[in-house]
């Protein structure tokens, strides 16, 4: 299996938060890796402001702020104009 970039990785969280938050350990499967790697990603992304920490019941989801949203949308964006 290839390793991906980590600017992959930060896109695929964001990309997974635009439909709602979601616990760690449905974004970590639905970014296909393991929990303690997402953490580290998560924890880079929470000082930065482009996720934030939300309590669901007696769970914490993860969100995308209006910073990630922007982020996310400019990459989208750029995305089309490259060939790939």
């Amino acid at each position: 299996m290839d390793k991906r970039e980590p600017s992959a990785i930060y896109i695929d969280i964001l990309a997974n938060l635009m439909d709602g938050p979601k616990g760690p350990t449905r974004l970590a499967q639905a970014c296909n890796i393991n929990y303690g790697r997402l953490a580290g990603f998560t924890d880079k992304m929470l000082e930065r402001g482009l996720i934030r920490r939300e309590a669901a019941g007696q769970q914490e989801v993860y969100a995308a702020t209006e910073v990630g949203c922007e982020v996310y949308h400019k990459w989208s964006e750029l995305r089309k104009d490259l060939p790939v």
